[in-house]
């Protein structure tokens, strides 16, 4: 029994300083999203990619209503900010 309790104690102290290392090491994580369209898959997005994306639409002229459908077709902007984030302007 008394050998048992020092691995115990050893594997306690492992287990601690673990925990609160781990924290310390770990480099933040930025938030990653998909943005998706039907029969096209997704791409992943960062918040920042896709406001840099969203930012470039407005300056070349599309708006939100864009997006609406005309004749069965829509979702224009969705389309550009797809291709955008893809790394196809």
């Amino acid at each position: 029994m008394r050998p048992f309790i020092p691995m115990i104690l050893a594997a306690g102290a492992v287990t601690g300083l673990s925990a609160t290392a781990l924290p310390m090491m770990s480099v933040p994580a930025q938030a990653q999203y998909a943005v998706c369209l039907p029969a096209r898959g997704c791409v992943p997005a960062s918040q920042a990619s896709y406001n840099a994306c969203l930012t470039r639409a407005r300056q070349l002229g599309w708006t939100d209503s864009d997006n609406a459908p005309r004749g069965g077709v829509g979702r224009g902007l969705d389309a550009y900010l797809f291709r955008c984030l893809g790394g196809r302007r």
